[in-house]
Protein backbone atom coordinates (compact mmCIF):
# COMPACT_ATOMS: atom_id res chain seq x y z
CA UNK A 1 0.00 0.00 0.00
CA UNK A 2 2.89 2.26 -0.89
CA UNK A 3 0.72 4.90 -2.56
CA UNK A 4 -2.67 4.03 -1.02
CA UNK A 5 -3.63 7.37 0.53
CA UNK A 6 -2.44 9.46 -2.39
CA UNK A 7 -4.16 7.13 -4.85
CA UNK A 8 -7.32 7.72 -2.87
CA UNK A 9 -6.88 11.52 -3.08
CA UNK A 10 -5.87 11.28 -6.72
CA UNK A 11 -8.92 9.19 -7.64
CA UNK A 12 -11.19 11.56 -5.71
CA UNK A 13 -9.80 14.56 -7.54
CA UNK A 14 -10.18 12.81 -10.90
CA UNK A 15 -13.78 11.94 -10.13
CA UNK A 16 -14.25 15.54 -9.09
CA UNK A 17 -12.87 16.72 -12.44
CA UNK A 18 -15.04 14.23 -14.31
CA UNK A 19 -18.13 15.49 -12.50
CA UNK A 20 -17.45 19.08 -13.50
CA UNK A 21 -16.79 18.11 -17.12
CA UNK A 22 -19.77 15.80 -17.41
CA UNK A 23 -22.29 18.05 -15.74
CA UNK A 24 -20.95 21.49 -16.66
CA UNK A 25 -22.02 22.72 -13.26
CA UNK A 26 -20.83 25.71 -11.32
CA UNK A 27 -20.19 26.03 -7.60
CA UNK A 28 -21.67 23.12 -5.71
CA UNK A 29 -23.17 21.56 -8.83
CA UNK A 30 -26.75 22.09 -7.67
CA UNK A 31 -26.16 20.62 -4.22
CA UNK A 32 -25.48 22.43 -0.99
CA UNK A 33 -22.80 25.13 -1.42
CA UNK A 34 -19.31 23.66 -1.60
CA UNK A 35 -20.40 20.10 -2.28
CA UNK A 36 -18.16 18.12 -4.61
CA UNK A 37 -19.18 18.12 -8.28
CA UNK A 38 -21.17 15.15 -9.48
CA UNK A 39 -21.72 13.98 -5.90
CA UNK A 40 -18.26 12.46 -5.97
CA UNK A 41 -14.91 13.25 -4.42
CA UNK A 42 -14.27 13.98 -0.77
CA UNK A 43 -17.13 12.59 1.27
CA UNK A 44 -18.62 10.90 -1.79
CA UNK A 45 -19.64 7.28 -2.19
CA UNK A 46 -17.52 4.53 -0.62
CA UNK A 47 -14.13 4.17 -2.21
CA UNK A 48 -14.33 7.59 -3.87
CA UNK A 49 -14.01 10.12 -1.06
CA UNK A 50 -10.96 11.67 0.51
CA UNK A 51 -9.00 10.57 3.54
CA UNK A 52 -11.31 9.54 6.33
CA UNK A 53 -14.24 9.39 3.92
CA UNK A 54 -16.48 6.40 3.51
CA UNK A 55 -14.86 3.36 2.07
CA UNK A 56 -11.43 3.67 3.67
CA UNK A 57 -8.15 3.69 1.79
CA UNK A 58 -8.20 2.31 -1.72
CA UNK A 59 -6.13 -0.65 -2.76
CA UNK A 60 -3.21 0.00 -5.06
CA UNK A 61 -3.04 -3.47 -6.56
CA UNK A 62 -5.02 -2.69 -9.71
CA UNK A 63 -6.43 -6.21 -9.58
CA UNK A 64 -9.94 -5.52 -8.32
CA UNK A 65 -12.98 -5.77 -10.53
CA UNK A 66 -13.71 -2.08 -9.94
CA UNK A 67 -10.39 -1.15 -11.53
CA UNK A 68 -10.83 -3.11 -14.74
CA UNK A 69 -11.17 -0.94 -17.84
CA UNK A 70 -14.57 -2.46 -18.64
CA UNK A 71 -15.98 -1.28 -15.29
CA UNK A 72 -14.61 2.24 -14.86
CA UNK A 73 -14.84 5.05 -17.33
CA UNK A 74 -12.04 7.29 -18.50
CA UNK A 75 -11.44 10.71 -17.07
CA UNK A 76 -11.88 13.68 -19.38
CA UNK A 77 -11.07 17.31 -18.79
CA UNK A 78 -13.69 20.00 -19.33
CA UNK A 79 -12.43 20.46 -22.90
CA UNK A 80 -12.79 16.73 -23.67
CA UNK A 81 -9.16 15.60 -23.48
CA UNK A 82 -9.11 11.97 -22.41
CA UNK A 83 -6.49 11.50 -19.70
CA UNK A 84 -7.02 7.79 -19.09
CA UNK A 85 -8.87 5.73 -16.53
CA UNK A 86 -9.03 7.11 -12.98
CA UNK A 87 -6.33 6.30 -10.48
CA UNK A 88 -2.92 4.81 -11.17
CA UNK A 89 -4.07 3.19 -14.40
CA UNK A 90 -0.51 2.38 -15.46
CA UNK A 91 -0.38 -0.13 -12.56
CA UNK A 92 -3.55 -1.87 -13.77
CA UNK A 93 -2.45 -5.07 -15.52
CA UNK A 94 -5.40 -5.07 -17.92
CA UNK A 95 -4.83 -1.46 -19.00
CA UNK A 96 -1.05 -1.80 -19.31
CA UNK A 97 -1.44 -4.99 -21.37
CA UNK A 98 -4.11 -3.42 -23.59
CA UNK A 99 -1.99 -0.40 -24.49
CA UNK A 100 1.35 -2.25 -24.49
CA UNK A 101 2.94 -0.31 -21.63
CA UNK A 102 6.61 -1.13 -21.00
CA UNK A 103 8.23 -1.47 -17.56
CA UNK A 104 10.52 1.52 -18.19
CA UNK A 105 7.46 3.66 -18.96
CA UNK A 106 5.77 2.49 -15.75
CA UNK A 107 8.87 3.42 -13.73
CA UNK A 108 8.90 6.92 -15.25
CA UNK A 109 5.18 7.28 -14.53
CA UNK A 110 5.74 6.20 -10.92
CA UNK A 111 8.50 8.81 -10.58
CA UNK A 112 6.18 11.51 -11.97
CA UNK A 113 3.45 10.41 -9.57
CA UNK A 114 5.85 10.52 -6.60
CA UNK A 115 7.19 13.94 -7.59
CA UNK A 116 3.62 15.26 -7.88
CA UNK A 117 2.54 14.07 -4.41
CA UNK A 118 3.36 17.26 -2.48
CA UNK A 119 1.43 19.54 -4.85
CA UNK A 120 -1.59 17.24 -5.08
CA UNK A 121 -1.77 16.66 -1.33
CA UNK A 122 -1.35 20.34 -0.55
CA UNK A 123 -4.01 21.47 -3.01
CA UNK A 124 -6.37 18.72 -1.86
CA UNK A 125 -5.98 19.82 1.77
CA UNK A 126 -6.60 23.44 0.78
CA UNK A 127 -9.72 22.40 -1.12
CA UNK A 128 -11.03 20.50 1.91
CA UNK A 129 -10.29 23.45 4.20
CA UNK A 130 -12.11 25.90 1.92
CA UNK A 131 -15.04 23.52 1.55
CA UNK A 132 -15.28 23.18 5.34
CA UNK A 133 -15.20 26.97 5.66
CA UNK A 134 -17.98 27.35 3.08
CA UNK A 135 -20.11 24.80 4.92
CA UNK A 136 -19.59 26.72 8.17
CA UNK A 137 -20.48 30.06 6.55
CA UNK A 138 -23.58 28.64 4.88
CA UNK A 139 -24.88 27.00 8.05
CA UNK A 140 -24.79 30.19 10.13
CA UNK A 141 -28.16 31.36 11.43
CA UNK A 142 -27.70 34.69 9.65
CA UNK A 143 -25.80 34.08 6.42
CA UNK A 144 -23.58 36.99 5.41
CA UNK A 145 -23.85 37.31 1.62
CA UNK A 146 -20.35 38.79 1.19
CA UNK A 147 -18.78 36.03 3.31
CA UNK A 148 -20.76 33.38 1.43
CA UNK A 149 -19.64 34.64 -1.97
CA UNK A 150 -16.02 34.95 -0.80
CA UNK A 151 -16.15 31.39 0.51
CA UNK A 152 -17.61 30.15 -2.79
CA UNK A 153 -14.79 31.90 -4.66
CA UNK A 154 -12.21 30.32 -2.35
CA UNK A 155 -13.67 26.84 -2.92
CA UNK A 156 -13.64 27.34 -6.67
CA UNK A 157 -10.06 28.60 -6.64
CA UNK A 158 -8.97 25.62 -4.52
CA UNK A 159 -10.84 23.23 -6.82
CA UNK A 160 -9.15 24.76 -9.88
CA UNK A 161 -5.71 24.47 -8.24
CA UNK A 162 -6.39 20.81 -7.45
CA UNK A 163 -7.55 20.12 -11.01
CA UNK A 164 -4.46 21.84 -12.41
CA UNK A 165 -2.08 19.90 -10.15
CA UNK A 166 -3.72 16.59 -11.05
CA UNK A 167 -3.94 17.40 -14.76
CA UNK A 168 -0.29 18.50 -14.80
CA UNK A 169 0.72 15.12 -13.43
CA UNK A 170 -1.54 13.23 -15.87
CA UNK A 171 -0.17 15.16 -18.84
CA UNK A 172 3.39 14.33 -17.77
CA UNK A 173 2.36 10.67 -17.45
CA UNK A 174 0.72 10.78 -20.89
CA UNK A 175 3.94 12.19 -22.41
CA UNK A 176 5.63 8.88 -21.58
CA UNK A 177 3.43 7.11 -24.15
CA UNK A 178 4.05 6.84 -27.86
CA UNK A 179 1.36 7.78 -30.40
CA UNK A 180 0.11 4.21 -30.81
CA UNK A 181 -0.26 3.75 -27.04
CA UNK A 182 -2.13 7.06 -26.76
CA UNK A 183 -4.53 5.87 -29.46
CA UNK A 184 -5.16 2.64 -27.56
CA UNK A 185 -5.59 4.55 -24.29
CA UNK A 186 -8.17 6.81 -25.87
CA UNK A 187 -10.15 3.81 -27.14
CA UNK A 188 -10.57 2.44 -23.61
CA UNK A 189 -14.13 2.82 -22.30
Amino acid sequence: MKHGWLSFVFSGSLFMMAGVAAHGQGPGGGRSPGGPPGGRGPGGPPGVGGPGGAGGPASNSGASAASSPAVRSSVRTANGIKLGPPGRWWDDHAVSATIGLRKDQQKKMDAIFDASKPAIISTYQTFQKEQTNLNAVSSASQVDKAKMFAAIDAVNQARAALQKATTDMLLQVRQQLDAEQIGKLEKLP
